[in-house]
């Protein structure tokens, strides 16, 4: 009968390669070369033996426990799920394990008791805020990285997009197609991502010289619920009033406009236009297909996990900002009203 894997030792590798205990540690824990025949030998003999690395005394040892703590708000929304993947793949790619858990279901105080319950299991943090002026992070006295985030001080290695870009993009694609009543779903003004792409959607507007009516400016958090509501004060304004195209500002928002108006049995792209931040299955998938800002969300996990090990490996040159480039994924949500008036 074979020998149980948790009670093989490094020691019995050494003995079945036949080298030195030093010489499987170096290979096991990648420290320094050593040669490619030798390399195969000890990997051999870990695998014939089915040895596991004890990483608890490594970390003792270390003082590292080769795991990252990743926080989310929730993970219902598809926006996290990719950020999870990307941060992941790269953390796998360099030895590391990830564990993840999210702030959904506690308050803003109880999620630091979260850190507290789990954050010696971890070396660094990922962290998606739900709210990045409510956390005092200082207090987590860990290498840290946000993702999705905009903090104006900047005090913290933080990731973010071009949202004030990406909004002007979705009004430009409006006003190109002769939309002048626009509608702006979701979003609380401020240097949140969703002050920052309302922001930009008004100075696009000023650009064009098109005021922006604030009756057509429906503020509010970043789910379905705005957006469903949204759409329902907006077409009840009076017929001259309501916006003719409406930008809602992230997924789940958009998600709550096309509800709203399939019940209220209007077509999007003929009826009204909607585009919206954040490409996401029903904006793909929905007869029309929906005009999007097309985050590179699996690319910002890579990119917050890439600098947290840099962080993790004292490096001192990691940028505090990191803004990245969004595009523009045109489909056939919205009109072209110019074409419709020669008709």
């Amino acid at each position: 009968m074979g020998r149980d894997s948790r009670d093989v030792t490094i020691k019995d590798v050494a003995k079945r390669a036949g080298v030195a205990i030093s010489t499987v540690s170096r290979v096991l824990n990648g420290l320094d070369k050593v040669s490619e025949k030798t390399e195969r030998r000890v990997k051999a003999a870990v695998e014939e033996l089915g040895y596991v690395k004890n990483t608890l005394a490594v970390s003792m040892v270390t003082g590292q426990t080769k795991t990252v703590m990743m926080v989310v708000p929730d993970f219902t929304n598809d926006f996290n799920g990719a950020v999870i993947q990307g941060a992941e793949a790269y953390l796998k790619q360099q030895g590391y394990t990830m564990l993840v858990f999210s702030t959904k279901d506690f308050r803003e105080e109880e999620s630091g008791q979260l850190f507290r319950r789990f954050s010696k299991l971890a070396d660094g943090m990922l962290v998606v805020p739900s709210n990045p002026d409510n956390i005092e992070y200082e207090k987590w006295e860990k290498p840290l990285v946000l993702i999705d985030c905009y903090r104006p001080k900047q005090d913290y290695c933080a990731i973010e997009v071009d949202n004030m870009g990406g909004a002007a993009l979705l009004t430009e694609e409006m006003i190109r197609n002769g939309h002048r009543r626009i509608g702006f779903v979701g979003g609380i003004p401020g240097d949140s991502h969703g002050g920052r792409r309302m922001d930009g959607f008004r100075r696009t507007m000023a650009a064009h010289g098109i005021p922006v009516d604030e009756r057509l400016v429906i503020e509010g958090v970043h789910f379905e619920h705005t957006g469903y509501a949204g759409i329902r004060k907006l077409l009840a304004l009076p017929e001259e009033i309501r916006p003719t195209g409406v930008i809602a500002v992230n997924n789940l928002t958009c998600i709550g406009c096309i509800k709203a108006l399939s019940e209220l049995g209007l077509v999007i792209g003929e009826d009204i236009s909607l585009a919206g931040f954040d490409d996401h299955l029903l904006a793909r998938y929905s007869r029309p297909g929906i005009t999007v800002i097309d985050r590179p969300t699996i690319e910002m996990g890579e990119k917050g996990a890439e600098l947290l090990t840099r962080l993790l490996g004292k490096e001192t040159e990691v940028p505090v900002q990191t803004v990245m480039e969004v595009r523009l994924r045109r489909r056939q949500s919205v009109k072209n009203l110019r074409e419709a008036d020669t008709e």
